[in-house]
């Protein structure tokens, strides 16, 4: 039997003071456990599984900076991904649509951004801090017949929010969870690679109309400094120190979608974001601003359909045709680092003869570097003032089975870090995924 000691109450803080918070010392054998479950479960060829299931990834890719950047050169990085889903309705009698999710996460390989290439959105998206770690653990529900969903534990919620499917074909950061959100405010809010302590909700006002809103954790690293090593497991929990709380909401409407849409699907979304702790003013440290704030839009619209290709929801197929879509935030100058966000993209699905599932996207990203952030430059008597990042992204995603799929990919970096004293750089990636 597998024991486990730890401590849970008000703790003492060795920053001062006292915290409510958790501890627990066996973070590498637990998230080590949580990673290695799922291969065991697969393994038990012939045993039944009503009520859990178990699933993981494994996400490799070779980035090279071809010109420009920091320096040259080539960088391995690798994401394993592990989970375990339970059907607590079939194994406990919950109610129906109620599930328990735990999830674990082992980034590692080299530091591609920070040593070669020194940008601001995050040239790629599995770009994280190198320890195995603790990613979600949460159960989730369904009431109202279906029409409400609530999830409560440890959670992320860029897959929830201000998302895009069109972004999903793209390497860079920036096509995920948003920079507005991720770079103003603590930490990058609950979102990979470290989740939060929180509540959210959906519920669907009409077929076509969905509001959501989530209450987090103000600080997922739990350090104000945003030091992934001070608790590197994902397994510590903090309120208190003034880390506030993380808020957001979004109206979400959509047409064409579901198994009976035979038109071309699409959505418009409206959202905002809140956090109630205190924000320094970048061009007056001595100046805290109470909360800060942020909203951000997104339209999405397949442009084209193939006419009759693709059966979509209902046939299990892809829906093959073009897609476009556009995103934007905007956050207050003096004490956020970007004031304006914006990204967009085309996506292509089953542009060649014999590769319905194929995907072919060219993406734009831009932000904005905020006039505080500038005005303290000037007053710290920088020679170069920074102005903003921009991103122009080609990739092609090869699916070659329903769990392996192949990605070239070509990113142009304008004014990493967003100045011009960094050179414009080119950088050439090649991503493989494998689910199991």
């Amino acid at each position: 039997m597998l024991q486990l000691s730890g401590s849970l109450g008000c703790a003492p803080d060795d920053r001062g003071g006292r915290a409510w918070a958790a501890r627990i010392p066996c973070g590498r054998t637990l998230t080590l456990i949580a990673a290695l479950l799922p291969l065991v479960l697969n393994a038990a060829e012939g045993a039944p599984r009503p009520a859990v299931t178990a699933e993981g990834a494994y996400t490799a890719e070779v980035l090279s900076v071809a010109r420009g950047g920091l320096r040259g050169g080539a960088v391995y990085q690798a994401l394993a991904e592990a989970a375990v889903v339970t059907d607590l309705a079939a194994l406990l009698g919950a109610p129906a649509g109620t599930v328990l999710r735990v999830s674990a996460i082992f980034p590692h390989g080299g530091d591609f951004g920070g040593t070669r290439l020194g940008d601001l959105q995050g040239v790629s998206n599995i770009a994280a801090y190198h320890e195995p770690s603790l990613f979600e653990l949460s159960v989730a529900t369904e009431l109202a017949g279906g029409r409400l969903a609530l999830c409560a534990g440890r959670l992320v919620a860029d897959g929830d929010f201000a998302t895009t499917e069109g972004g999903g074909v793209f390497l860079n950061s920036s096509f995920g969870w948003p920079a507005c959100i991720s770079a103003n405010t603590r930490n990058t809010g609950p979102a990979f690679e470290r989740s939060g302590l929180g509540v959210q909700g959906a519920f669907a006002l009409t077929e076509q109309v969905t509001l959501r809103a989530g209450l987090y954790d103000g600080d997922t690293l739990d350090d104000p400094d945003g030091d992934p090593a001070r608790y590197p497991h994902g397994l510590h929990v903090e309120l208190g120190h003034g880390q506030g709380a993380f808020a957001l909401t979004e109206l979400d409407v959509a047409w064409s979608r579901g198994p009976e849409g035979a038109g071309r699907p699409g959505c418009f979304k409206v959202g905002a974001w809140g956090h109630t702790a205190d924000f320094a003013d970048l061009a007056d440290p001595g100046l805290s601003h109470a909360g800060n704030y942020g909203i951000y839009l997104v339209a999405e619209q397949m442009l084209w359909r193939e006419p009759g290709a693709g059966a979509g929801a209902s046939g299990g197929e892809a829906i093959r045709g073009l897609t476009g879509f556009v995103r934007a935030g905007f956050s207050p100058g003096d004490r956020n680092l970007y004031s304006q966000t914006a990204d967009a993209g085309l996506s292509y699905t089953g542009l060649l003869p014999g590769r319905p599932a194929d995907i072919l996207g060219l993406g734009l990203a831009w932000v904005r570097l905020s006039e505080g952030y500038r005005c303290a430059e000037r007053a710290a008597g920088a020679t170069v003032e920074s102005e903003g990042e921009g991103v122009v992204e080609l990739s092609y995603q090869v699916v070659l089975g329903d769990r392996w799929s192949f990605t070239p990919d070509l990113q142009w970096i304008r004014q990493p870090g967003g100045s011009r004293a960094v050179g414009d750089a080119l950088v050439i990636g090649l991503r493989t995924r494998l689910s199991f």
